[in-house]
C-alpha cells in the first residue's frame, strides 16, 4: 500500500495512543498537524458520521489515504450524554478537566449502581477523500463512571473510567495494558482484521495469523444451557463468554457486564439503527443483542469466544459468519424441562406456562445446527460440548466430534417425544 498515511486527529494523547497500537504495522503515519491541516468541524451525528468527516478532510487536504478516529463517551444515568459531544461537553474549546469535572456535576447524585457507562470508539480509514467503500471498525469499553478523578495516565475522561472487571480508573492503567483492552484498541484490531490482506499489513505482534472461532449455543428456556456454559468455561479458561446486551430488568444476583449489559429500549433500538449488533432479537418481551466489534476482535486476536443465544440469533450469526460452530442443548424430557423450570422460582406460573409451550416451537429448529448436546446427565453434557470445542477450537477445522452431529439417526426418538 502507499507507505504514507495521514492520522487525521489533532488531539495529541490521542495521537501518542494510536501511533503506540499501530506501530507493528509498518505504516508511515504523518499526523495532519505536520502537514499544516486543521481540524473541521465534527458535525456528524454519530461516531461514524464525524471519523468519516475527519478522515475525508485529511485525505482531501493531502492527497494521500488517511484514516481517523471519533471516541466519546455515554452515561446510562444521562441517556447516553455527552457522546459525540464528550470532546466539546463543557462548551467549545473546553479542556479535559473541564469536560470531566461537568460530567462528575451532572451524576452527582446518581448512585455507584447505576452510573454504568462506556466508551466508544469508530475507525475508518479512506483510500482518498471520496472513496465510496471506506473500511470501518468499532470498538467499545464497558465500565462505571467514578465519584471522583484518580490516577495520572491517559487524557479525556480516563481519570473517572472504572473498566468493567478492573480494579482502578483508565487512567491507573499501565499505557501498555490499556493499549491492549482500550476501546481504540478494540477497534484497531478490528480494523487490521478488516485491512490486513487489501492493505497488506505488517499484523506481527499484534493479530496472530491464525483466526479464532465462534461457537454458537443455543437452547429452549430451562435446557440448562447456562450452567453447561458456566461450567464449560470454568473447566476451559481460554475460552471467553460474549457479554449480551439485554432490555430485561436485571435479577439482584446479576451485575452489569457481567451476566448482561442492561440497557433501556431507546438504547438498545439506537444500537439497532447504528448496526452494532451482530445478532439482537426480542424473546418473552424482552430485547437481547450482541455487540459485534468485541467478537470480532476476540476473533481477530486468534482466541475463541461463545454467545449463548437463542435459535433466532444463531440463524442470523450463521448468516453473518458462515464458519461458525453451532451447537444445540436438548432436554431429556418434556417433564425435565417443566421440572427446570418450576426450581427456578424467578418466574410467574403464567410466565412458565408460555416458556413451556414456546419450547417445542424452539427446539424443532435444532436441524439448523451443526451439533446436538442432550442435557440429560449434567457431567456428560459438559464433556460433550468440551470435545466439540477441542475438535474445533484455536482455528481448528477438524471434526472429531462427529457422534455429537445433529444428523446422528439416534435423536429421532428423543425428538419425535419432545415435538409432538
Amino acid at each position: 500500500m502507499t507507505t504514507q498515511t495521514v492520522l487525521a486527529s489533532g488531539n495529541p494523547g490521542k495521537l501518542r495512543e494510536l501511533q503506540a497500537i499501530l506501530a507493528p504495522l509498518g505504516l508511515e503515519l504523518l499526523a495532519q498537524s505536520a502537514l499544516d491541516i486543521d481540524s473541521p468541524p465534527e458535525t456528524g451525528s454519530t461516531f461514524l458520521d464525524n471519523a468519516l468527516i475527519k478522515a475525508r478532510h485529511a485525505a482531501r487536504h493531502s492527497g494521500l489515504p488517511a484514516l481517523a478516529d471519533d471516541s466519546g463517551i455515554e452515561a446510562d444515568a444521562l441517556d447516553g450524554r455527552p457522546g459525540v459531544h464528550s470532546a466539546r461537553f463543557a462548551g467549545e474549546g473546553a479542556s479535559d478537566a473541564d469536560n470531566l469535572n461537568k460530567l462528575l456535576a451532572e451524576l452527582h447524585q446518581v448512585p455507584m449502581e447505576f452510573r454504568q457507562a462506556r466508551y466508544h470508539c469508530v475507525i475508518a480509514f479512506v483510500r482518498r477523500h471520496d472513496d465510496p467503500q471506506p473500511i470501518i471498525a468499532h470498538g467499545t469499553w464497558e465500565g462505571r463512571i467514578a465519584l471522583e478523578p484518580r490516577g495520572s495516565g491517559g487524557f479525556g475522561y480516563d481519570p473517572i473510567f472504572l473498566p468493567a472487571n478492573g480494579r482502578g480508573t483508565a487512567a491507573e492503567l499501565d499505557p501498555a495494558v490499556k493499549n491492549q483492552v482500550s476501546h481504540r484498541a478494540q477497534a484497531l484490531r478490528a480494523w487490521v482484521a478488516a485491512a490486513r490482506e487489501e492493505l497488506g499489513l505488517e499484523t506481527a505482534g499484534m493479530t496472530p495469523s491464525t483466526r479464532g472461532t465462534l461457537f454458537v449455543l443455543a437452547a429452549p428456556s430451562g435446557a440448562g444451557k447456562t450452567s453447561l456454559v458456566k461450567a464449560l468455561l470454568e473447566r476451559m479458561p481460554a475460552l471467553r463468554m460474549s457479554v449480551s446486551h439485554t432490555t430485561r430488568p436485571r435479577r439482584q444476583t446479576e451485575e452489569h457486564g457481567r451476566e448482561y449489559y442492561f440497557v433501556n429500549v431507546p438504547e438498545f433500538e439506537r444500537l439497532v439503527t447504528e448496526e452494532q449488533f451482530l445478532e439482537h432479537a426480542r424473546v418473552f418481551d424482552n430485547l437481547y443483542g450482541t455487540a459485534r466489534a468485541p467478537v470480532e476482535t476476540r476473533l481477530a486476536q486468534g482466541g475463541d469466544i461463545v454467545l449463548e443465544i437463542d435459535w433466532q440469533g444463531a440463524r442470523q450469526v450463521r448468516a453473518a459468519m458462515p464458519d461458525c460452530v453451532t451447537i444445540f442443548i436438548l432436554p431429556p424430557s418434556r417433564e425435565a424441562l417443566e421440572k427446570r423450570l418450576q426450581s427456578r422460582a424467578t418466574d410467574s406460573a403464567e410466565v412458565i406456562g408460555r416458556r413451556l409451550r414456546d419450547a417445542v416451537s424452539d427446539m424443532s429448529h435444532w436441524r439448523e445446527f451443526d451439533y446436538v448436546v442432550v442435557n440429560d446427565e449434567f457431567e456428560r453434557a459438559v464433556a460433550d460440548l468440551m470435545a466439540i470445542v477441542a475438535a474445533h477450537g484455536q482455528g481448528s477445522r477438524e471434526a472429531r466430534a462427529l457422534r455429537l452431529a445433529a444428523t446422528r439417526p439416534e435423536l429421532a426418538p428423543l425428538l419425535d417425544r419432545l415435538l409432538a
